[in-house]
């Protein structure tokens, strides 16, 4: 009898083992044939390299004002021209590319700690649990993003990014709370589940271990689809004046600088929004190319 629990599971897991993983090879080629979340992802993957350069390295400092003459246009030196106070755009954009993708995939790292863990739970044991989340939840749509973006700013500071990056997550956990708890409402009367009980598996493992496992490929493309939410929301709030502090630059930021010249110097503003743009497509290129490639309804 003592080694009965043991050939139930392995007979249970081992399948499930090669399924997932049989999942993720499928997705993977699916993946490739979209040329679009393809390139999308490769200039991501460039962003992220002129972030992480921006650290060592920019053509010009990002904060020492008359480098060039204000409101410069563009000129072979400087290739994106200067700001009102004579700094560089270019090198400010560089800069500001560290800004927009910290907010973005903190944000999310937050919504993950936040979300995974409520949706799990909920979805897992409902009862008064799922009850609370659902109402929780409903209030925190019910109130506008922007106004408790705003409220929690004012009460932690607006000065640092973590203060930023936590006052966005708090508006956006509520989409992967949701979406969790729904995979774990779905998920937890499976037979693998079943068989993790018959087990004496724990609550524990049975969540983290069989459930999430199974529910990961939603809450990837979630995830990714998230991340242009946030860092269009920290670009909002720079444009307000609440965002990231000067000098320290902001795609946001720089954007709202420019307005005031926009008919004299349109590059200032050109620049950071164009950058904004197309960042924000390919994160939602790619997103939209895992969903395709996870949705197993997309199988042929």
């Amino acid at each position: 009898m003592g080694g009965r629990p043991i050939a139930i599971t392995t007979f249970i897991a081992e399948p499930m083992a090669q399924r997932r993983a049989g999942l993720w090879t499928d997705a993977w080629r699916r993946l490739r044939r979209n040329r679009l979340a393809l390139v999308a992802a490769t200039y991501l993957l460039g962003l992220v390299g002129v972030a992480i350069l921006a650290v060592f390295w920019t053509p010009y400092s990002t904060t020492h004002q008359g480098i060039v003459l204000p409101y410069q246009g563009p000129t072979p030196a400087h290739p994106l021209g200067g700001d009102s106070l004579g700094r560089d755009v270019l090198s400010r954009l560089m800069e500001g590319a560290q800004i927009s993708l910290l907010v973005g995939v903190g944000t999310q790292v937050v919504v993950l700690a936040l979300g995974v863990p409520l949706g799990l739970l909920a979805g897992y044991f409902r009862s008064w649990l799922d009850a609370a989340l659902s109402l929780l939840i409903n209030i925190f749509y019910g109130v506008p993003d922007l106004l408790v973006a705003l409220i929690l700013i004012v009460l932690l500071g607006h000065s640092g990014l973590g203060q930023i990056i936590f006052a966005i997550a708090v508006t956006r956990w509520m989409d992967m709370a949701r979406l969790v708890r729904g995979q774990a409402m779905s998920l937890r009367e499976r037979e693998f589940v079943e068989a993790a009980r018959s087990c004496g598996s724990g609550t524990f493992k049975i969540l983290f271990r069989h459930l999430l496992p199974n529910a990961l490929g939603p809450i990837i493309v979630q995830a990714t689809l998230g991340i242009p939410q946030a860092i269009l929301f920290e670009a909002f709030l720079s444009f307000l004046g609440l965002g990231v502090q000067p000098p320290t630059p902001s795609w946001g930021s720089m954007a709202a600088d420019g307005v005031q010249a926009i008919r004299i110097s349109p590059h200032i503003v050109l620049a950071p929004t164009i950058a904004l743009s197309v960042t924000l497509m390919a994160f939602n290129f790619v997103g939209d190319g895992l969903r395709d490639a996870l949705d197993p309804r997309q199988r042929r």
